[in-house]
């Protein structure tokens, strides 16, 4: 409970009072592998692949805010590879990261056997190595939340 301080002319919290903590989202769970989809939710599994760790997680805060995305994450194209499997629905591929590029994991899906749609976010521009032939769809950084989820909602 805030009191108030007429020396200093403030408010101050005790820090020592014992709160519980906040309940979690609806959507959220300590461990995202036991996590089950709200009843009537068809959910969506997306693999956010880049290298770039805050841009990754505001892609990932995006879509957690919304009970039909189940959201993945790898931070180069190696691990990428290794992360997609048949849950996978929606590959979100950057175009420049370590180990393997962008390119290279799309020259390697027939391998995989991966048939969900490719989604590159780059900011680089569509060329010759990588474009909107190769990919479901291309969108150049920066993109907002709107774009993104409007991107993958027409991809499900």
């Amino acid at each position: 409970m805030p009191t108030f301080n007429k020396d200093r002319g403030l408010y101050s919290i005790d820090h020592h009072e014992r709160r519980p903590p906040p309940p979690m989202p609806a959507n959220t769970t300590q461990d995202a592998d036991d996590a089950q989809p709200p009843r009537g939710v068809d959910r969506t599994t997306v693999l956010l692949a880049d290298d770039d760790d805050a841009f990754r997680e505001s892609l990932v805060l995006w879509l957690a805010a919304d009970e039909r995305w189940d959201v993945r994450e790898a931070t180069d194209g190696e691990e990428a590879l290794a992360k997609l499997d048949g849950a996978v629905d929606i590959l979100v591929l950057d175009r420049r990261m370590p180990i393997l590029s962008g390119p290279e994991v799309v020259d390697r899906l027939d391998e995989t056997g991966f048939e969900g749609s490719v989604i590159v976010l780059s900011a680089f521009e569509p060329d010759g190595h990588l474009d909107e032939n190769d990919t479901t769809m291309y969108l150049t950084k920066p993109v907002d939340r709107e774009t993104f989820v409007d991107a993958l909602t027409r991809r499900r």
